[in-house]
């Protein structure tokens, strides 16, 4: 059970304008300490919050009766929380964009008047950011790390874990295995497959017989 030794009567700081105020600020990726300065308290004190609405939430989740008095600290961590997940999620989004070309820089909006018809026509241009694979690449790198990560392993070196793997497993068995002699399986795999894909050879001309 957790304990709540604070002091009765002591005024909360936490008004729902400073909540507003830390919201905003998560929601632009603001940290901590930058939340607090908007809100005009402390750094302690906004991590003590988010601290308290944690703790309690987890509490419930156990089964724990909910405190009254910890309602707003609960409120405002779920905030920050769904705030600066919107906030990642967009960003995010925007990576891919820039990666893909798709990232819009500019956009106008032109009315002009068609000359043969005398309508007037809206015409839209759209300017994009050229596309840019280091985008792609960084955004893989993080959400992917096991495959494209700075640590990420190549071809071979799953090979080789894999064979010695094999050959630790059957070091004292007889029994066959699927993945024995992977790696020739499929280096012979890939030498057939580029001499299936290589042209035919033309036979070399011979010098013209005289008739």
């Amino acid at each position: 059970m957790r304990s709540n030794n604070r002091r009765p009567g002591r005024p909360c700081l936490l008004t729902p304008e400073r909540a507003d105020a830390i919201e905003r600020a998560s929601a632009v990726g603001a940290n901590t300490f930058l939340a607090a300065e908007a809100a005009g308290v402390s750094r302690a004190t906004v991590a003590r919050w988010m601290a308290r609405g944690r703790d309690a939430a987890e509490a419930r989740e156990n089964g724990e009766d909910a405190d009254p008095r910890d309602e707003p600290y609960v409120d405002l961590q779920r905030r920050v929380e769904l705030a600066r997940a919107r906030m990642a999620t967009r960003a995010l989004a925007r990576v891919l964009q820039a990666g893909a070309g798709s990232l819009v820089l500019e956009e106008r909006v032109r009315t002009f008047t068609d000359p043969v018809t005398g309508q007037e026509i809206e015409e839209r241009q759209v300017r994009y950011l050229r596309p840019d694979w280091r985008a792609a690449a960084w955004w893989l790198a993080r959400v992917f790390p096991e495959h494209h990560g700075p640590n990420a392993k190549s071809f071979d070196q799953v090979l080789d874990e894999v064979a010695a793997q094999e050959l630790h497993h059957d070091g004292n068995s007889s029994e066959p295995t699927e993945l024995a002699g992977l790696a020739d399986r499929i280096q012979l795999a890939l030498t057939q497959a580029a001499s299936d894909a290589s042209p035919p050879e033309l036979p070399v001309p011979g010098p013209a017989s005289s008739a």
